[in-house]
């Protein structure tokens, strides 16, 4: 991994970790060696994990991961760190354990609302599957406690705020899809989102 200018301290990986994902958790953590991490146990969303983590985090920059991601081999966070600091949000392309990839940004009237054709490096997209934000951005987008529907709300009300989000062709993740355990409710979050926008733009 590239990290070129950043050093330990810059970023903090936040992962909500569920009860018998410990395999995944421990895989997560050993393929982002050189950032701190901020694992976040008992909370029956990712939302909540998150916000939890956030609070807790003391970096300049914050990923909100999964304990179902693993860094790519190619990943440079730099890129990331570069995105935001320019204002934007950052969109990775995230590939599966095979070696194809799952998505290259969100849209909403896209299959599956994933994009799988890798556009041009900064392009912009509907939303970031997996949210890389500054300090500032955090506290002006502010997560919402729902499960699904968070990396959406991420995006369309950094939007609002003026953050445009992107591609970034060197911000890669692999998603191994580790259920177990997981919610498929998606009903209350769709809710929360609706009723976090409506309080946006009132």
């Amino acid at each position: 991994i590239s990290w070129r200018w950043l050093w330990v301290g810059d970023i903090d990986v936040i992962i909500p970790a569920v009860e018998g994902h410990e395999e995944s958790v421990a895989r997560c953590l050993a393929s982002f060696p050189d950032v701190n991490h901020i694992v976040v146990k008992g909370f029956p969303t990712c939302g909540e994990a998150w916000i939890d983590g956030i609070k807790r985090s003391s970096a300049d920059h914050m990923l909100l991961c999964a304990d179902d991601i693993e860094a790519h081999p190619d990943l440079d966070l730099a890129v990331c760190v570069e995105a935001v600091e320019d204002g934007y949000l950052p969109a990775p392309i995230v590939y599966r354990p095979n070696g194809s990839i799952e998505s290259a940004g969100g849209d909403m009237g896209a299959p599956g609302c994933l994009l799988t054709d890798v556009q041009p490096d900064w392009t912009p997209v509907d939303f970031t599957p997996m949210p890389f934000w500054s300090r500032e951005q955090a506290r002006k987008i502010r997560m919402i406690p729902a499960h699904y529907m968070t990396d959406v709300w991420a995006s369309h009300r950094g939007r609002q705020l003026g953050y445009e989000t992107v591609l970034r062709h060197d911000y890669r993740l692999i998603h191994h899809h580790e259920m177990v355990g997981r919610r498929f409710d998606t009903g209350g979050d769709h809710q929360i989102y609706d009723e976090a926008m409506s309080n946006a733009e009132s």
